[in-house]
Order: C-alpha cells, then sequence, then structure tokens
C-alpha cells in the first residue's frame, strides 16, 4: 500500500495563537487518500495536544473552550525585519519532536505539506528544511493557502519540489500525477468526504465547515480568490458527522469556520437537525459572520443549540467604506442582528464584534465612532487588524498606486509588523491607542 505523510507545518511569526487551528485541508485529503487505498499518515506540528509533549513539560492549558497558547522558541529574525523591535518565535513542536516523528514515520512515498497564511511561509521553509534532512530522497510537494495566493514565490522559497496551488481535489490530483500515482478522484469530495480527525489522539476540538466560499467580494478577502462560487453541504449528512465527531472523540468544542455560514437556508436546517438530534457540546462561530442574515429564528437556533462564540462583522460603522470594501454590512443590518441575539439570550460573554483597523483610507475616528457602536448596544469589539493579502482586490490597488511592491517579503504584511514600517497606515503609537481604547471598553463591558 501507498503511504503518504500529511505534515501541518510551524508558524514562524512574532506572534502567535492556537485560535482554534486545524489544518482542515489535510483532514480532508487524509479522508481521499484512505478512499484512494492510500495510507496517510499525519504530523500536526501546531497539536498542543500531542502526548510527546510532556517530555517537555506540561502540554499548554486550555483558555477558553480550546484555544491557548502554543508552544514557542526564539529564533533568528530573517533579514527583512532586523531593525523592527520585536522578537521572532517559532510555533509549535520543538525541533526534536518533529524530528523523532518524522523519523517514526515510516517508509512514505511522498510528503504533502500545507501552508496558511502567506506572511508565516518561513516556518513553511523552515519546516521543509528537517523534512528534507530527515527524509532525504522523498518528495515533498507543498500545497494550501500561501502556495495557491503566491505560488512563484513557494517555488522560489519554499524548498519543495514541487507546488500545488488550488482548492478542493485539483491540487491532490496534480500531486499524485507528480508522484506517478495512477488515481482518479470520480467523488464529490466536499458532500462525500469528511475531515479525517481519527489521526489525532486526543483532540480537544473539532473545526469543521458547512459551506465554501462567499457571494460577497470584498476588497480585503481572499475567499472569492480561493473558491471560484458559494457551496453548501447537505445538512444533514454535516449533523451526523458533527454526532460522530462527539460520541467518538468526546469532543466538548464544535468550531464553525464558514466564510459566510448564514448565506442561504443550509445553517438554521443543520441547527434544527442538531437539536432533534440533542447533541450535546458548545459551538462557536468565531470567523465574522454577516449580520444582515442573522434574523431572530437564528438567533433564536444559535442559543438554544448552546453557541458560545459569535463574532459579527461590523467591520466599520463609516457607510462610505463599508460600501467601499464590498457592502457586507450596513449599520442598520448590524443593530437588527444585535437586537436579536439579546432578545434570544445572548450577553457581552458570548457577542462580540470584529471591527477593522488599519484598512486604506480610514481614520482614528471611524474606528473610535464603532467602538461607541459597540458601548450602546452593549457588544464587545474584537480589533482585526487589516493583512494585505496578495490576490485581493484591495492588494492590486495598492500594488497599482505603488504603496506596496509585489516582490515585498510577505512577513512584511503580517498585520503585527505593518505599523512598524508603513507609511500609508496608522504609526505604531496610532494603533496601541485604539487597541487599548477597544480593551478598555472590553473591561467595561465585562464589569472588571
Amino acid at each position: 500500500m501507498k503511504r503518504i505523510l500529511l505534515v501541518n507545518p510551524w508558524i514562524e511569526d512574532v506572534s502567535a495563537y492556537d485560535y482554534w487551528l486545524k489544518p482542515l485541508g489535510l483532514l480532508y485529503i487524509a479522508s481521499a487518500l484512505k478512499h484512494l487505498g492510500i495510507e496517510p499518515v499525519l504530523i500536526d506540528c501546531l497539536d498542543r495536544y500531542d502526548l510527546e509533549l510532556a517530555s517537555f513539560g506540561a502540554r499548554r492549558g486550555d483558555r477558553h473552550f480550546g484555544t491557548g497558547k502554543f508552544l514557542e522558541e526564539e529564533i533568528a529574525k530573517p533579514h527583512s525585519i532586523a531593525s523592527i523591535p520585536r522578537k521572532f518565535k517559532r510555533f509549535g513542536f520543538p525541533e526534536e519532536v518533529l524530528r523523532r516523528k518524522l523519523r517514526g514515520s515510516g517508509s512514505v512515498d511522498g510528503v504533502f505539506v500545507t501552508s496558511m497564511m502567506t506572511y508565516w511561509h518561513y516556518g513553511v521553509s523552515d519546516t521543509i528544511r528537517v523534512i528534507r534532512e530527515e527524509k532525504s530522497g522523498i518528495p515533498i510537494l507543498l500545497g494550501g493557502v500561501y502556495a495557491t495566493l503566491l505560488p512563484d514565490h513557494a517555488r522560489q522559497y519554499s524548498g519543495a519540489d514541487f507546488v500545488c496551488p488550488g482548492t478542493g481535489m485539483k491540487p491532490l490530483e496534480k500531486a499524485l500525477a507528480y508522484l506517478g500515482i495512477d488515481s482518479t478522484l470520480q467523488f464529490d469530495w466536499f458532500e462525500d468526504l469528511d475531515p479525517d480527525y481519527s489521526i489525532y489522539e486526543s483532540p480537544r476540538y473539532a473545526v469543521v465547515i458547512t459551506s465554501l466560499g462567499c457571494p460577497f467580494r470584498c476588497t480585503y478577502c481572499a475567499s472569492s480568490f480561493l473558491w471560484n462560487g458559494f457551496f453548501s453541504r447537505d445538512s444533514v449528512r454535516t449533523a451526523e458527522y458533527i454526532e460522530f465527531l462527539i460520541e467518538t472523540k468526546h469532543l466538548s468544542d464544535v468550531v464553525f469556520f464558514d466564510d459566510a455560514i448564514l448565506v442561504g437556508n443550509g445553517f438554521k436546517e443543520l441547527m434544527r437537525e442538531i437539536q432533534n438530534r440533542r447533541i450535546g457540546t458548545r459551538f462557536h462561530l468565531p470567523n465574522g459572520v454577516h449580520a444582515r442574515f442573522l434574523d431572530m429564528e437564528t438567533a433564536g437556533l444559535m442559543f438554544e443549540n448552546n453557541f458560545k462564540t459569535i463574532k459579527i462583522g461590523l467591520e466599520t460603522s463609516d457607510p462610505a467604506l463599508q460600501n467601499a470594501t464590498g457592502g457586507k454590512v450596513s449599520s442598520r443590518d448590524f443593530y437588527q442582528a444585535i437586537q436579536n441575539l439579546s432578545e434570544a439570550g445572548f450577553t457581552s460573554r458570548e457577542v462580540s464584534a470584529y471591527i477593522m483597523m488599519n484598512l486604506p483610507g480610514q481614520s482614528e475616528k471611524d474606528i473610535l465612532n464603532s467602538l461607541e457602536v459597540c458601548e450602546e448596544l452593549g457588544v464587545n469589539p474584537s480589533v482585526n487588524e487589516f493583512t494585505p493579502i496578495p490576490g485581493t482586490a484591495q492588494w492590486k490597488d495598492l500594488v497599482d498606486r505603488g504603496m506596496f511592491n509585489e516582490e515585498i517579503d510577505p512577513l512584511l504584511l503580517d498585520n503585527s509588523i505593518l505599523p512598524h514600517w508603513w507609511e500609508g497606515g496608522f504609526s505604531l503609537k496610532t494603533v496601541q491607542r485604539l487597541k487599548e481604547a477597544a480593551w478598555s471598553l472590553r473591561r467595561k463591558l465585562s464589569g472588571e
């Protein structure tokens, strides 16, 4: 039987936090490989619950519903941020653990490495370096978001033998063809397959998606670039899978990471199905749901099904900027959504609002106004600093106007680093002042 090693790489950045991070693409690939009669082997460098971490002291404890801090190690800074006064760190497994797992993974026919944020590319190349040293002569293939948004950069700098850009099963088809494995994927992967959590010994939570893509075209978001269209999965199949996960893995938390989960009727159907099955767990929506689709019925179903985290995309309270960035939300939509959630029984402990900060053309006053809206409605603000994402409309506009060079090191676009050098946005002092204003409001709303 053919064997493929799947690797979720380190994060290398100035900061990182396990906010329900799981390599969902790799887990779907694991299911597809099994479907094809190929054995998958997983190494997840970001698994805080891996049993081997016990030898490095206590495994990282949970904070909120399974989220928590990664193990971290300070490493040498890349040249591009040498002058920036932030420590550069590797998050995830200690290198010794990764090497031990690679040596123990046995003979494999290829290694598939995934990737997430473009500015985490140093973690990808560093992981591939170690794989190369431990699995000499074995082909290493790279896919994922970074490989899709910046394929040429990945080919030049990642160290992979072959880069497979794209989403869905197309990259897997390319990868298997590169390895000379004759396999035809004649199935609807999103409808027929579930992400394979069986390869985790003790997952504390599971990430699930019920849809792909987004019908909106927000200028700062890459979803419409990654997924050409919007697709929903059958609600009964999703409910069956969630029930299976809870029964077999004894999960306390299930997290939905859809880009547009409330679009259409699928979410309501899923909530009714979960309710009918009496699935007892905590649910979370951390990805900024669309306020205009959060009606009273949806809010009630969320409350009845024990949702503990609901983040709503306010983004900005400035109508002009709302329209300029894609028209995803209006202040009226937001007010109505919060009213519906409040009437359903939710409080500021469960509900928060994403506020974008440092958008091109955004004023400090706009963010302060957005914070005032949150205070008026009793909603915790969650400030989300703007990161220019290659491939988006916003990125293309900024490049065309000479504000960024396409050849820039993607690490410099990280929202934690951007204010240290970019003259086109807020200064570091302004960012810190606005973040403190948001934290002050959070403390006030929580009664601290």
